[in-house]
């Protein structure tokens, strides 16, 4: 049973209730868990669910098939620094890594774990998206350098005052980041633009942003503890506030729902349309670390910075299953069904829970009950039968 406080809307009562929000339905669909050499940091599931990348500081990037009953990686790559960010596309083709040392890495999911080409900055990576397709690849380094990639190698270099704190990029290759000096900066398709468009500005820095498919709206988490709402042309629609400083954001674009989680352990989950809605909010008592939304909304996941994992229903009201890990949760990634998430820690542990796979084994279970059961069944059918002839032609005698 999950344990928190659901908030009221903010402006409203500031009478908190404490309950017991749903029994948990079922126990986490843990598929395996893979240890690494390191912290772990970084990780990304593709869409459809059928591969995973995850990082680590023992200077790796691991490549996994979800369908791997023992969880072994397909391949594992060392590189010079440790690997904090990673991406992969929607049918997961394509994946990359970055490091601290500066360094960029594009793979194949079909080749041999070696880099299809490498690109090298003048200072760390500390941001990395890339687009459903997997035909643009964007990163952002501590100098404030932004660099848009193609399929073979770097096709635009901008820059920003400051260093990069996070970048957007989506499906029509419109991309936007911010600074670790405040503000949001917009740069539209990058096929068209030699500098960013416009900036956003207010007295907060942005560390958490995601951007619409069609680049039509922004959602960008302050510092300052709003959920703010913006268009493609930079107007601010509206802004929510959540807690202290936004620690972790998560869109769905076909939904239209965006989640939130702060510093101070709130989670609230948003409608976006004119004006950002809230669905619903809990407190969860300790740091929200990671947060993460299927497509449909239907299923809404947080982590915590005690190691708590927790997935919920659309509406933040039933909690479907949690999960311990045990350390801090650095990063979780969903498939676009919400059915297959991975998660990693402190420990260096990647953790895949396939609530698909969990269903197929039960389903396996079963029939292997049943199959047994009607083997007995028949057994003992057959052998009543030979004592009813046995005890016939003894004349009804035992």
């Amino acid at each position: 049973m999950f344990l928190g406080k659901r908030l009221p809307a903010w402006g409203e009562t500031r009478t908190l209730m404490l309950l017991a929000l749903a029994v948990t339905t079922g126990s986490a669909p843990l598929a395996w868990t893979y240890m690494t050499g390191n912290y772990s940091w970084a990780v990304a599931v593709s869409s459809d669910g059928r591969y995973v990348i995850a990082g680590s500081d023992d200077m790796r990037a691991y490549f996994f098939d979800t369908r791997s009953a023992d969880g072994k990686p397909l391949w594992s790559y060392a590189t010079n620094g440790y690997v904090r960010h990673v991406a992969i596309s929607g049918n997961g083709t394509r994946a990359a890594a970055s490091d601290l040392d500066g360094n960029i890495f594009l793979f194949r999911s079909d080749g041999p774990g070696k880099p299809i080409w490498s690109f090298r900055a003048d200072s760390p990576i500390d941001a990395l998206a890339m687009n459903e397709e997997g035909d643009c690849l964007a990163a952002g380094d501590r100098n404030g350098d932004v660099y848009v990639f193609g399929t073979a190698s770097a096709t635009r270099e901008y820059a920003i005052p400051g260093g990069v704190l996070a970048v957007s990029l989506s499906r029509s290759m419109t991309l936007s980041a911010t600074s670790t000096h405040g503000g949001l900066y917009f740069f539209g398709e990058v096929s068209l633009h030699a500098t960013y468009v416009w900036s956003f500005q207010q007295d907060t820095s942005f560390p958490q942003i995601a951007m619409a498919e069609d680049g039509s709206y922004t959602v960008a988490g302050g510092s300052d503890g709003y959920t703010y709402l913006i268009n493609s042309s930079g107007q601010l629609l509206d802004r929510q506030r959540v807690g202290v400083a936004i620690s972790a954001i998560s869109m769905s674009d076909i939904a239209r729902r965006v989640i939130a989680g702060s510093a101070d352990g709130i989670v609230s989950l948003y409608a976006v349309g004119a004006r950002l809605e809230r669905i619903g909010s809990l407190e969860i008592r300790k740091p929200v670390t990671s947060v993460a939304l299927s497509w449909s909304g239907d299923r809404v996941s947080f982590a915590s910075l005690d190691g708590t994992i927790a997935m919920f229903d659309q509406s933040l009201t039933t909690n479907l299953w949690t999960f311990h890990s045990g350390a801090i949760v650095h990063a979780m990634s969903i498939s676009g069904n919400g059915r297959v998430m991975a998660a990693v820690d402190d420990t260096g542990s990647i953790y895949l829970f396939d609530e698909e796979s969990s269903l197929r084994k039960s389903r396996t279970m079963i029939d292997a009950v049943v199959g047994l059961t009607l083997t007995v069944v028949c057994v003992g059918s057959i052998i009543a039968y030979l004592v009813f002839r046995q005890r016939r032609n003894n004349g009804g005698r035992a």
